[in-house]
């Protein structure tokens, strides 16, 4: 959805692939950061608004990045910016671990924005000063986004413009990703507009390593003295055809509060019955399951995706930001070698 005035404006999304050819000349490279993608309005008549991919507002999960967006463009006609939110780790690296404490968080208090701070990573900037820039150049935004950034020079605010590399070989720029333990890399057409709600191959995503997102359709007790423990989720995801279905189950990646706290959400979503038909033998396989209603969004590290369903999956935290009728299938995929890659 997009429109004029206050309207929220769905993002633009990423094909999910190996890189582009031709990179040297008609692509500019950007980071993946491990985050939250995040848009905000600011400036106009209108209150600050920050919201997600699903068109979800969650301005006051992060009143630090409101507080410092207004403090420097609040004074100016409407400006609205698409990127990440991301919570640093002590390496300086993007951990979507500490950032799942401030997703699930409606209001944070003082003690957890102090404990998990976080920054806004703006990568594009669709109206600047009330001015409609979609239609622009993908160079062109880049080079206004650029002109906002020099107003944050040392103010010391949690918001920071990354920065992109044009004319970079699609090798070179995945090697970089490796060396500074970024998620992946988002190659982008030069010469592309912004298309709201749409996913193109103007925008190539490639990742180091896979991930999914899966809604979960339940879970199986850790046993024994832990039986409201989550020992495993049972996973599944919607096809083509809009039903939902089994793609696999994950019992690692969790810590132990973790799982607890898993076992205490998921208990409140019960029901008596599977909420698949297809594959329901496939998903009953795996001992007793208390199913849920599916309603709750997980993503998960795979190696890859095929007709065994996940494979060596490892769970990364909820994805309260998505909407579980837009979690799909994965497609077959493989997570490519640095020979396959190059």
């Amino acid at each position: 959805m997009s429109g004029a005035g206050n309207r929220l404006i769905a993002p633009m999304l990423a094909t999910p692939g190996p890189p582009p050819e031709d990179t040297e000349h008609r692509w500019a490279a950007e980071m993946k950061y491990d985050g939250c993608r995040i848009l905000a309005s600011i400036g106009g008549h209108d209150r600050p608004v920050l919201w997600t991919r699903n068109l979800n507002t969650v301005t006051s999960s992060y009143p630090e990045v409101t507080d410092a967006l207004t403090s420097v463009f609040g004074g100016r006609g409407r400006i609205v910016l698409d990127g990440e939110v991301v919570a640093l780790s002590s390496g300086g690296r993007p951990s979507f671990a500490r950032l799942q404490k401030r997703m699930n968080t409606l209001r944070p208090t003082t003690a957890l924005r102090r404990q998990v701070p976080v920054t806004f990573l703006p990568f594009d900037v669709l109206r600047l000063d009330g001015e409609d820039l979609m239609g622009a150049p993908y160079l062109d935004r880049r080079a206004a986004l650029t002109d906002l950034g020099h107003q944050l020079q040392g103010a010391g605010l949690p918001i920071r413009i990354p920065p992109h590399w044009e004319g970079i070989q699609g090798a070179v720029m995945l090697e970089a990703v490796r060396g500074s333990g970024m998620e992946g890399a988002v190659f982008k057409r030069v010469s592309s507009l912004y298309l709201p709600g749409q996913r193109t191959r103007a925008w190539r995503k490639v990742l180091i390593r896979t991930r999914v997102s899966c809604v979960v359709l339940g879970w199986i007790p850790a046993g024994g003295m832990q039986r409201n423990v989550v020992g495993a989720l049972v996973l599944g995801a919607y096809d083509d055809q809009g039903a939902l279905r089994y793609v696999g189950h994950v019992g690692t990646g969790f810590t132990q509060a973790g799982r607890r706290q898993l076992g205490e959400q998921l208990a409140a979503l019960e029901r008596p019955t599977i909420p698949i038909v297809a594959e329901s033998a496939a998903a009953e396989q795996h001992g007793v399951v208390r199913w849920v209603h599916p309603i709750v969004v997980v993503d998960i590290d795979i190696r890859e995706y095929g007709p065994g369903g996940l494979r060596h999956p490892s769970y990364k935290g909820q994805r309260p930001d998505l909407d579980p009728e837009g979690v799909f299938v994965p497609e077959s995929s493989k997570t490519p070698s640095a020979e396959e890659e190059e």
